[in-house]
């Protein structure tokens, strides 16, 4: 095996000594700066060269392919810490040195893609192979996110869930639990009470979120009547559910990942109020209900900022700042994004702030929604809308007032789509409700096209010019 040289060197390998086989770690994202699969390339000798994709994953931009290590500098964060980084590591010298072994177990056998891929699948889920099932990890993940020891998996800004991401998982939970034939007791009495019967139980687990799971998933959403969007909701928060639990090494299966497991989404006809029935909810006498005044109040305070509820309804006096020219703004930090805002306050909304000495009383989006409806009513909002809603996979029209399709979220549509008519420039209005791209942005904006042509009926282009005409 080996023959000696002389001084110059002790040992020199034997020209027919078999090559050495060859782990390497791979990621081949483009997106340098959000988390991307791992891939492991085996090369043994001439004749076996494999590539697999791991289920962990890693920030292309601290992986050096050449090299095999991370990068010296390295901007840890709540996203990628130290801890994370050693634990990378860890997984990989525990990846070859399993991987090295059942090499030398082959006794001289060709190693296979199906061989790789069992090694890989047993170093990734043994230490929580069998402890957890897909409806226990769910619950983990609900409690974790209640008591702020999980965060979100946005990359470089991590923080804790909100109540409403919270709220729209557990719903996902009891559809999901009720698919698999799982119901609480007051799901299972109003079953009984409608005379229908129950689902029979059928345990999904990681491994069997497929495409054949997906389809029937879709249907059983379907019969329920759901939206396509409240559809795609649920297959969102699946995704995301799925994604973590892989990363925490509780299964291997990405058939989720595939383009035709998609979240089905469909646009939404919204509605937004204009200044005129704005100025109506503000002039309208509400002093005999207090109840009806604060919700009144608290919603109009999200048409004047154009702000989601979670960040209007909390507005304080803390949030309050006077400008360098005399004039006042709201400093707001947004729950959902973390983005920092600054709102001008116009006329209105400062009368309102001042009515609770700057200090909004504390209500709930429900509350809020519910009598909001009436107090538009009451306002005279009794315009006829045409609505289609796709209901069960069918598209159902019909005709509402406008008063009844007035929830919370009308407030922010409200103050992007009447700040967007004024004039404002879409730059400027996206600082001030901390949209980040003009095409979401754009879906805010409800404007039709004869509301379109009247605004731009005053346009310069559209008067024309004072030009004599030849005759």
């Amino acid at each position: 095996m080996w023959e000696n040289c002389g001084e110059s060197c002790k040992f020199v390998c034997h020209p027919l000594l078999t090559l050495m086989a060859t782990i390497n770690f791979i990621t081949k994202s483009k997106r340098k700066s959000r988390l991307a699969p791992i891939y492991l390339r085996f090369r043994d000798g001439r004749q076996t060269d494999i590539l697999i994709q791991t289920p962990g994953t890693i920030f292309p931009d601290y992986w050096n392919n050449k090299s095999q290590t991370f990068r010296q500098r390295i901007l840890f964060t709540n996203e990628f810490t130290e801890k994370d980084k050693a634990a990378i590591e860890e997984k990989f010298e525990e990846l070859k040195a399993k991987i090295l072994k059942e090499k030398n177990n082959l006794k001289g056998n060709q190693p296979s893609k199906e061989w790789l891929q069992a090694i890989i699948d047993k170093v990734y889920c043994k230490k929580q192979q069998g402890a957890e099932t897909l409806s226990q990890y769910i619950q983990r993940f609900i409690d974790e996110a209640k008591d702020g020891t999980r965060l979100t998996s946005n990359s470089f800004n991590r923080k804790v869930f909100s109540s409403g991401t919270i709220k729209s998982i557990k719903v996902f939970q009891l559809v999901f639990n009720e698919f698999q034939g799982i119901y609480t007791e007051k799901r299972l009495k109003g079953i009984a009470e409608r005379k229908e019967s129950p689902r029979p139980l059928k345990v999904v687990n990681f491994d069997d979120i497929t495409i054949d799971f997906y389809n029937d998933f879709i249907r059983f959403m379907y019969d329920k009547k759901f939206s396509p969007n409240t559809i795609g909701k649920h297959i969102k928060t699946l995704k995301v559910i799925m994604r973590q639990s892989r990363e925490e090494g509780l299964h291997n299966n990405n058939e989720f990942e595939r383009k035709s497991f998609k979240a089905l989404r469909q646009p939404v006809q919204n509605i937004y109020l204009t200044e005129s029935e704005l100025k109506k909810l503000f002039e309208l006498d509400l002093s005999g209900n207090k109840d009806y005044e604060i919700a009144r109040d608290v919603f109009l305070i999200g048409c004047y900022t154009a702000q989601r509820f979670s960040d209007y309804s909390r507005i304080t006096s803390g949030n309050i700042r006077i400008l360098e020219n005399g004039k006042m703004v709201i400093d707001l930090i947004q729950q959902k994004t973390g983005e920092k805002v600054i709102i001008p306050v116009r006329q209105e909304l400062k009368v309102i702030l001042e009515r609770y000495n700057f200090n909004l009383p504390k209500t709930h989006e429900q509350k809020v929604n519910k009598y909001i409806k009436t107090i538009g009513k009451e306002a005279g909002i009794t315009e006829t809308v045409r609505v289609e809603e796709s209901r069960g996979g069918m598209t159902v029209k019909k005709d509402l007032k406008k008063y009844e399709l007035i929830v919370t979220h009308t407030a922010r549509r409200s103050g992007c789509t009447n700040m967007y008519l004024a004039g404002i420039p879409v730059i400027d209005i996206m600082k001030i409700s901390g949209h980040k791209t003009e095409s979401e942005f754009l879906k805010y904006i409800k404007v039709s096209k004869e509301e379109t042509a009247l605004n731009l009926s005053d346009h310069p282009y559209f008067i024309g010019n004072t030009l004599s005409i030849a005759k």
